[in-house]
């Protein structure tokens, strides 16, 4: 049986060495069970789980730092039926013999936990080009339950290392290992080299998985982690002397205690299934992936929040990894003025912000009117563009164009040159997007036209089906925008032009099915109302053109209106925020609330010439305050921005 004592007192506890990350931290979002691999050709190329358990996504970067804003390249989806078919887990990526592998575990589309391990494997230089081909499945001794696969190279042979649930054992998974004689098939009998025996190990499940090789100091060490996957899941550690026999089990030494566990100071919890690298600078690097916060609502399989993370490591004076406590996330930065400007049109209007969860990104939708464009007139050129998208890689703290929205309408209602104006989007309980866009039929050179509000869905943000054209309150209706109802429903308020650009109100139980209910707030004229809960009330606010006037709520239907000064109505003293602001985005962070909106930062004073100066316009972002029962925002207060994918669930 395997040998497993008491060595030094530093398996016991949490280790003391202080670990300092120099790295961001989350470095990439809602990327599970990360593996990194340094490659000769100066490149670290990174894979693991994403959200939904649905594809395999590989990028790469010559710093370790590069990886968070890297280019994500999906090289492989599960089949619609059949094996691999459903929980496309764990992938691990290896070059072998002058090809490319990834290792990963899958279970099937009719029975999702008939779980086995797979192989991919590409031939051409870069893993991101050429073709990606089924390998197939890694037969190990018996049929069950197994995953976690990782393969090394030591003395000559070729290992792999795997979990698997043995029937002769409790519990639910198991470390084996095995030699190899192809990259994706072993041979010889697996050998047993741990199993959940430690009451840190069987939290919840009796787990041993997620194995991770390290050579140093003349030991081979494996980490491992044990447990479910939440605050209780940590790493233990295996070692054997690199001159032994890694097939017999009397060689391998397993740590009683977890050797990095949930740090309450630090805010990390649950660290696990990692891998091993060294940065640019030749120091030893652990990443791996936890969550910045302990409890979690329903399965947590389901909640995507675990992060990838990284920070280095040292090493004890016994030549055993020290790797200290999970790193603090990394503070947020103070927000740019201006946050974003379109390089394409320079003006960015309207802005919405949702996370994009296949991505790992935040998303930004926008208004892109014609600013740059020359001889049109004061009407034409907030017409004919359609909706742009921006991408922070960063948590929001900085913002580049990606595209535009691709808007599918059908041969009826389409036009060679359509305006797309002001879209909500959001996500629906079944993680179908739904868009709420309003559509002007062409190029106009003046207001007398219609404008009608329609619905779109799409699985991905960037391509967009229409459904159907809302029929509201007038033919002149704008600036969509929706919550939900604590009985699940769906409130959706507008704005009616024909009413004296009152703002009007429709719901619906399914998101497609809308009733027009009538007028909500109709004291003065405003458009592009942004409707929110928090702090135990509605919140409602509406661009007026002179700042955003503010209304509260007990059930959204009932609407005060908040005395004093309008929101914004200040300009600020930063770049392009020296005057009003208007039409914004309100995107809730738990107890933060922020901001986003937009200004013409040409327009200092009334009555100027229209001008490309006049025209062009800037996102903006500030926080908001609650203070006193009010609604307040400081916009020459640092605005620190670090947005949360944890927040975009539930649904706003």
């Amino acid at each position: 049986m395997i040998r497993a004592f008491l060595i030094s007192f530093f398996l016991m506890t949490t280790l003391s060495f202080a670990s300092e990350s120099p790295f961001p931290n989350p470095l990439i979002p809602q990327r599970a069970d990360p593996w990194v691999y340094k490659h000769d050709d100066g490149y670290y190329y990174f894979i693991a789980t994403s959200p939904q358990y649905e594809q395999i996504e590989l990028r790469r970067a010559k710093t370790l730092e590069g990886l968070m804003c890297a280019e994500p390249k999906v090289i492989w989806e599960k089949h619609e039926e059949g094996v691999m078919g459903a929980h496309i887990w764990a992938p691990e990526l290896h070059y072998i013999d002058g090809k490319w592998y990834v290792h990963f575990a899958a279970g099937e589309a009719e029975e999702i936990w008939k779980i086995r391990m797979w192989v991919l494997e590409n031939d051409s230089a870069n893993p991101l080009d050429g073709q990606w081909r089924e390998k197939g499945k890694i037969n190990a001794a018996w049929d069950s339950f197994s995953l976690d696969a990782t393969t090394f190279e030591h003395q000559g042979k070729r290992y792999l290392i795997w979990a698997q649930s043995a029937p002769e054992f409790d519990g639910n998974s198991s470390l084996f290992i095995a030699e190899m004689d192809t990259p994706w098939s072993i041979t010889g009998k697996p050998v047993l080299i741990t199993r959940p025996e430690y009451e840190w190990e069987n939290r919840t499940y009796k787990v041993n998985e997620g194995a991770a090789v390290l050579k140093r100091h003349g030991r081979v060490f494996v980490a491992y982690s044990g447990s479910a996957t939440d605050h209780d899941y940590a790493m233990g550690l295996l070692w054997a002397d690199e001159e032994a026999d890694l097939l017999d089990p009397a060689s391998w030494t397993k740590s009683p205690g977890p050797v990095f566990v949930s740090s309450e100071e630090n805010g990390i919890y649950g660290p696990g299934h990692n891998s091993f690298t060294t940065d640019e600078h030749g120091n030893d690097v652990i990443m791996y992936h936890a969550r910045n916060y302990k409890e979690i609502a329903g399965p947590s399989l389901r909640d995507w929040n675990r992060h990838a993370r990284i920070q280095r490591f040292g090493w004890t004076s016994d030549g055993f990894p020290d790797f200290g406590q999970p790193a603090p996330d990394t503070p947020a930065k103070e927000a740019p003025k201006p946050l974003f400007r379109d390089p394409l049109y320079d003006g960015t209007a309207d802005p919405v912000v949702i996370w994009n969860e296949d991505r790992g990104r935040w998303w930004m939708f926008y208004t892109n009117r014609r600013a740059k464009a020359e001889g049109l007139s004061g009407v034409a050129w907030v017409h004919g563009t359609h909706i742009g998208i921006a991408e922070s890689c960063d948590l929001g703290h900085s913002w580049e164009r990606f595209g535009q929205a691709n808007i599918n309408l059908p041969e009826e209602i389409d036009v060679a040159d359509p305006t797309h104006w002001a879209p909500e989007v959001m996500r629906g309980p079944d993680g179908t997007y739904h868009m709420y866009l309003t559509f002007v039929p062409g190029v106009f050179e003046n207001w007398g036209h219609p404008r009608s509000i329609l619905h779109l869905t799409s699985d991905n943000l960037l391509d967009w089906e229409y459904q159907s054209t809302l029929d509201l309150s007038s033919d002149r209706v704008i600036d969509a925008c929706v919550a939900r109802l604590p009985d699940g429903s769906w409130r959706m308020w507008y704005n009616n032009e024909r009413d004296g650009k009152s703002i009007y109100y429709a719901d619906s139980d399914d998101l497609y099915n809308w009733e027009d209910q009538g007028k909500a707030v109709g004291d003065q004229a405003g458009e592009g109302p942004k409707v929110v809960y928090w702090k135990n009330s509605y919140w409602m606010v509406t661009d007026v053109w002179d700042g955003l006037g503010v209304y509260r709520s007990d059930d959204a239907l009932a609407w005060e209106r908040q005395e004093g000064a309008n929101l914004l109505k200040e300009p600020g003293s930063g770049e392009d925020d020296q005057v009003i602001g208007g039409h914004p985005d309100i995107v809730l962070q738990g107890d933060q609330a922020f901001l986003f909106y937009f200004t013409h930062p040409g327009r200092v004073e009334p009555g100027l010439p229209d001008s490309y100066q006049t025209r062009r316009s800037s996102i903006q972002v500030v926080e908001l305050k609650y203070e006193d029962g009010k609604l307040t925002a400081n916009r020459d207060e640092p605005t620190y921005l670090k947005l949360d994918p944890q927040f975009s669930y539930p649904l706003r």
